[in-house]
């Protein structure tokens, strides 16, 4: 079996762009590409990659753009009021459960789903197109290939940390006070949601290298679960709407878990959070395990297929 060498590189250029990327020299073997064992011990090696790709990304999205950071902002600022337009004030829809009958009880409603509905939206579309939108880079070098799609959830990651402070400012002001000690629990169902998100992301840029229809499949995914997933009604609609075995279905939706938690640590519900998170926590570890093993045994042939 041939050896493939790693030099050491001091940049690469991506577009208009230099990204560095400070190897070490090694060698692999192709068996050893596929090695699980291998992934956080080569991702350690490769962190300053990732950062500079994650960075190089961001820049480029919002360097000529005159407004720059405050697009991340604005788009879910948009959305909630359109939704709160059109759901609260025009179709009167209410949250009971949370005694929320206001429009602006209701807009801090939506965008508490709404943001992290958009962290999964633009991460995984992102992280799907990855490798073939970067394969230049792929070719150019040896580097760990989890690196290209982990850089596209990065720069979603960067929009999400913008969008959670505007939540915050906003809810105190909407809700008329700050998140109290439900907020201990949203560290803990972001860890799920980001576990998911990683694990999904790793197995889907990978099948999308062999099947370009992945990524169509997954915008048309996306789409349907927008209206899947409780993000400007309220779970219990669902629940009452539905017959039993197609609300067991509609529950398998882990989204639907993670929002419904992520809204009970906001609005401090006596609803216990724990057992929401049981289905999605399951998912997670089973899509990251799933998207680690599969993306290694794939990584030897990724660039052959690009």
């Amino acid at each position: 079996m041939s050896m493939k060498a790693v030099a050491r590189v001091r940049c690469i250029r991506v577009g208009p762009v230099l990204v560095s990327a400070r190897m070490s020299r090694f060698y692999y073997t192709n068996s050893q590409q596929g090695k699980v064992s291998r992934v956080l011990t080569d991702l350690v090696r490769s962190r300053q990659l990732l950062v500079d790709l994650v960075w190089k990304d961001v820049r480029v999205r919002y360097r000529y753009a005159a407004m720059g950071f405050l697009w991340a902002v604005l788009e879910p600022l948009f959305m909630m009021a359109v939704l709160t337009l059109v759901f609260s004030m025009f179709m009167r829809m209410s949250v009971p459960e949370l005694g929320v009958f206001t429009p602006r009880h209701y807009a801090a409603f939506v965008l508490s789903g709404l943001i992290p509905w958009q962290f999964l939206f633009s991460a995984l579309g992102a992280a799907t197109r990855s490798l073939v939108e970067g394969r230049d880079l792929v070719k150019k070098v040896y580097f760990p290939r989890e690196v290209i799609p982990l850089a596209a959830i990065g720069v979603a990651l960067v929009n999400l940390l913008i969008g959670a402070v505007l939540l915050l400012g906003l809810f105190t002001v909407l809700m008329g006070q700050f998140p109290g000690s439900g907020l201990g629990w949203v560290a803990v169902i972001f860890s799920i949601q980001f576990a998911l998100i990683v694990g999904l992301g790793l197995l889907l840029s990978s099948a999308n290298a062999y099947f370009r229809d992945v990524a169509h499949m997954v915008d048309a995914a996306l789409l349907f679960g927008f209206y899947a997933t409780p993000i400007f009604y309220w779970q219990s609609l669902v629940e009452e709407a539905l017959p039993s075995w197609a609300y067991t279905l509609y529950t398998l939706n882990p989204m639907v878990g993670i929002v419904h938690a992520y809204r009970l640590a906001l609005f401090e519900s006596s609803e216990p959070i724990a057992p929401l998170l049981v289905g999605p926590a399951l998912m997670a570890v089973c899509a990251l395990v799933a998207g680690v093993v599969m993306f290694r045994r794939n990584t030897a042939t990724l660039a052959d297929n690009l």
